[in-house]
């Protein structure tokens, strides 16, 4: 028998795989989810509903500070609570691709733990039709997350999607329908690191929530009011005993908005008793918006100066280390995110020591117990802080923005950009580093002179920032406590 060639046997095997045929994908059922309030929520004739929409939307301006990925919007029917939607909704921005919509579970036929992916691919409403995000079906295998259907007959998804479909105009966009169902706050915590993964920047998240059911007016609006108050403290105790039909979803809301960094800022507050007269037994409806910036509110900045005295009073009078209360990181998450800071010790107006981290690698509240440690007793240039100079000794907490390079500005135009914006700055020159707080500015404010004199901090030439080797980095800082 002759023996095959190598070519032949090449040829053989090619020929062999070329008849394999991989079997084309089966097409996806398109499964739609019928609008269900509509022609009585809201007009179920297409143009008058689009124009409706457009009124609401008209009647309210984009004052959000920051980039608005996140918001907090009611879903009552339009006449009650369309126009507090529009205000909150107005201010995302309009890039969004996906929306993940996240309502807690109104049907009195499911009784679950967790959470409810709808399974269906579109939502269809007067008009037009809302395509689901694929990420559902990935979601469905991960834990807390399962698929209920009876969960998913109320408005409670549909009712904001005239909203976003007025704000993207003729540019598709996705939805991810979630609906939540019972969850204590550890379930919460970790449903939120979930949803922060589906952050690709072009994702946007709508909490959809009415606040306190037919209470007397007066009653309402003190509940609402303190619940509201709590979300833009961001005091994850007080969201947990807020009076709404939704109140699991707060608890999600507010542990996203710390993973993301994002700061709350409320808008607007009504009542139905404000729209009908009637004010025997009234909804509640707020408008809240997530700024994309990090800035401590009042009540957190607090907390995170009094443990940085309980961790400086702690070693210098008892050489202890304190640990991070868990309790304290419950009550306010933020505190729980990598954040860098330094802390500052002065006794009589001057300085009696200063330590900080410039790039974040542990929780923001662990940052602050180390620096304020190290600086009362590592700070090179001078004596450790002693007992009895603990009473004079006034503490400050700088919270540090992420550095960033600053680039393509040398000479004037830098001592330009950085007289204008007066940033926190660092300075890298042949393997040396220093940096100066934005505060110094107060006690340098030429910057020519500030420039100078972050060199020799290093110690380096006062003109190393002049040199084609200088390297730059800004950032901007919160100050909290005394100046």
């Amino acid at each position: 028998m002759r023996t095959p060639t190598l070519l032949a046997l090449c040829s053989l095997l090619l020929a062999c795989t070329c008849q394999k045929k991989t079997a084309p994908a089966a097409p996806v059922e398109k499964r739609v989810r019928e609008a269900s309030v509509a022609g009585s929520f809201y007009p179920d004739d297409p143009a008058e509903l689009q124009s409706v929409v457009k009124g609401y939307l008209d009647k309210v301006e984009r004052e959000a500070k920051a980039p608005v990925r996140m918001v907090l919007a009611p879903h009552a029917g339009f006449i009650y609570s369309g126009q507090i939607a529009a205000r909150a909704l107005k201010q995302l921005d309009p890039g969004f691709e996906r929306v993940v919509i996240v309502a807690a579970n109104h049907s009195n036929d499911a009784n679950y733990l967790g959470v409810s992916v709808d399974r269906v691919t579109h939502f269809r409403l007067p008009g037009f039709e809302v395509p689901v995000s694929k990420e559902a079906g990935a979601l469905l295998g991960k834990q807390g997350f399962g698929d209920v259907p009876e969960a998913h007959t109320s408005h409670v998804i549909e009712v904001e999607l005239p909203f976003l479909r007025a704000i993207r105009g003729e540019k598709p966009f996705e939805v991810l329908p979630l609906l939540v169902g019972g969850l204590n706050r550890a379930q919460a915590s970790g449903i939120a690191a979930e949803l922060k993964r589906l952050d690709d920047g072009k994702t946007a998240f709508l909490f959809s929530l009415d606040l306190s059911h037919y209470h007397p007016y007066d009653e309402a609006v003190r509940l609402d009011r303190s619940c509201l108050d709590a979300l833009e403290r961001m005091n994850a105790d007080e969201v947990a005993r807020c009076d709404t039909d939704g109140t699991q979803i707060l608890m999600v809301m507010t542990e996203l908005a710390a993973l993301q960094g994002f700061t709350p800022r409320l808008l607007d507050y009504k009542n139905s008793g404000d729209v009908s007269g009637d004010k025997s037994r009234v909804v509640g409806y707020g408008a809240l918006v997530y700024e994309d910036r990090f800035a401590l509110t009042e009540e957190e900045g607090g907390a995170l100066l009094e443990l940085a005295r309980q961790a400086l009073e702690a070693r210098v009078r008892e050489r202890k280390e304190i640990d991070v209360p868990a309790q304290l990181l419950a009550r306010y998450p933020r505190l729980g995110i990598e954040r860098g800071a330094f802390v500052t010790l002065k006794k009589g107006g001057e300085l009696r020591g200063c330590i900080g981290t410039l790039q974040a690698h542990r929780s923001l509240a662990q940052d602050v117990v180390s620096n304020a440690i190290n600086a009362a007793v590592n700070d090179s240039r001078f004596e450790p802080v002693k007992p009895e100079e603990l009473v004079a000794i006034d503490l400050s907490i700088s919270v540090l923005d992420a550095p960033r390079p600053l680039e393509g500005v040398r000479g004037d135009a830098l001592v330009a950009k950085l007289g204008a914006e007066r940033p926190g700055l660092i300075i890298n020159y042949r393997g040396r580093r220093s940096t100066f707080l934005p505060e110094v500015w107060e006690q340098l404010p030429e910057p020519t002179e500030f420039l100078g004199h972050l060199c020799t901090k290093q110690g380096s030439p006062a003109d190393c920032w002049r040199k084609d080797e200088a390297r730059f980095e800004s950032y901007g800082a919160q100050h909290l406590g005394k100046e």
